[in-house]
């Protein structure tokens, strides 16, 4: 039981501090240091009739310790993968509220301030660069995350950002009063964020 607690002292330590691959080698190594041990202690006896029985309860003890060992890392890799998740997926959703409520507040003004009938293409120009600045500040972002090798910038779209803009354009220019344009831009806008959202963390999750 000793080497069993020493063990758990070491992959807890290991799980703070080190990697999962760190904790699974230095858990390794200790398991084999104490059969090594035990090996030279069983041949350096002085009673060379020391019973064989006693060997192999040492060696069982080890295979108990692996597999107490293995069930320990076993939860910890759980654990720790439900906490990427929710870290991964808080990430994704936090860029995405960011992306709409930086294009809305654009519209907003534009709405507002602008005189859209005169500037039209104006407008059109400042709603793409708009939308295509705030798709890039979400794919810097998850560039700099990734779950199991994969990038959560590699699941973005380009063409969200026609389709966005394109969306803004539309509802800037239908000719409703400014306040049921900018609650129609609002819907629009959360119901895209919302569905970008899902399909990485499906892409990303679900692979």
């Amino acid at each position: 039981m000793t080497d069993f607690q020493t063990i758990n002292e070491i992959v807890n330590e290991s799980v703070r501090n080190s990697s999962y691959v760190t904790v699974i080698i230095s858990s390794c190594v200790f398991v084999v240091y104490t059969l090594i041990i035990r090996l030279i202690d069983y041949f350096k006896s002085k009673d060379k009739n020391k019973p064989l029985l006693e060997m192999a309860t040492a060696l069982k003890e080890n295979t108990i310790n692996i597999v107490k060992l293995n069930q320990i890392l076993d939860k910890q890799f759980q654990d720790a993968e439900k906490k990427e998740s929710a870290r991964l997926d808080s990430v994704i959703s936090i860029a995405f509220d960011s992306f709409k409520s930086a294009i809305l507040t654009q519209c907003i003004d534009i709405i507002i301030h602008n005189n859209i009938d005169t500037n039209q293409d104006s407008i059109k120009q400042t709603l793409y660069k708009t939308v295509s600045t705030e798709y890039y500040k979400v794919y810097s972002v998850f560039a700099l995350y990734e779950h199991s090798g994969i990038s959560l910038a590699t699941k973005l779209k380009e063409e969200w950002i026609d389709d966005v803009a394109k969306e803004c354009f539309q509802v800037v220019y239908n000719k409703e009063d400014a306040v049921t344009r900018i609650r129609q831009l609002n819907n629009k806008l959360t119901i895209d964020t919302e569905q970008y959202s899902i399909y990485v963390n499906n892409k990303v999750f679900n692979h």
